[in-house]
């Protein structure tokens, strides 16, 4: 069989087409790298609602429930009424600057360690999250609707604002953990004072 060079021709094209694919999918690989392109703009938006009107984030890490201020969700701010929060004789607990600054925020988190706060109460290095953080009524949300607000908070402008640790009696960082040893998972539906649905 003779090949012709119209043949040729159709043979180095679908060769081309063929690395050009090859090489789009290796771009898009690397490119998942970049946690933006984790999320889309419902789980965004998803997650906007979660923070503002479920999980009242902004009660304790913004000074207004406002998603125009300059402040939003940046955490304590010197002068916030009722805040730091005394949760023990001489417990100081500060509300941590959740917005994507590498420095001062959660910029430096992946989105899994922002999912692991909010699912398992534990920050970045291991450290369990003090209360007033109710991580453990976040932990019974859905995997879809956690990786929703992990995705707003990654979404925001980062503030640059350096919130004090906590402080426990002794001056050291207080070790939260003891707090929630006795802690149970959620029972399966229906409970036992629930209908199933039936009425």
């Amino acid at each position: 069989m003779v090949f012709n060079w119209r043949t040729w021709q159709g043979v180095l094209f679908l060769f081309v087409v063929l690395v050009s694919v090859l090489f789009s999918g290796i771009i898009r690989a690397e490119s998942a790298n970049d946690e933006q392109s984790f999320f889309n703009q419902y789980q965004i938006r998803r997650g906007r609602y979660l923070v503002t009107a479920v999980a009242g984030c902004a009660d304790c890490h913004s000074p207004q429930n406002n998603p125009n201020d300059p402040q939003w969700l940046a955490g304590y701010m010197p002068g916030t009424p009722g805040q730091p929060f005394d949760v023990g004789p001489g417990f100081k607990i500060y509300p941590a600057n959740i917005t994507p600054d590498k420095d001062t925020g959660i910029g430096s988190w992946t989105p899994q360690q922002v999912f692991n706060a909010l699912r398992q109460g534990v920050d970045n290095e291991g450290h369990v999250l003090c209360p007033p953080m109710p991580w453990p009524t976040f932990r019974n949300m859905s995997d879809r609707d956690t990786w929703a607000i992990v995705a707003y908070l990654k979404s925001l402008t980062p503030v640059s604002n350096n919130v004090p640790e906590n402080v426990a009696p002794d001056g050291t960082r207080p070790d939260c953990s003891v707090l929630y040893q006795g802690l149970q998972p959620l029972p399966p539906y229906p409970g036992k004072n629930e209908t199933g649905g039936e009425v």
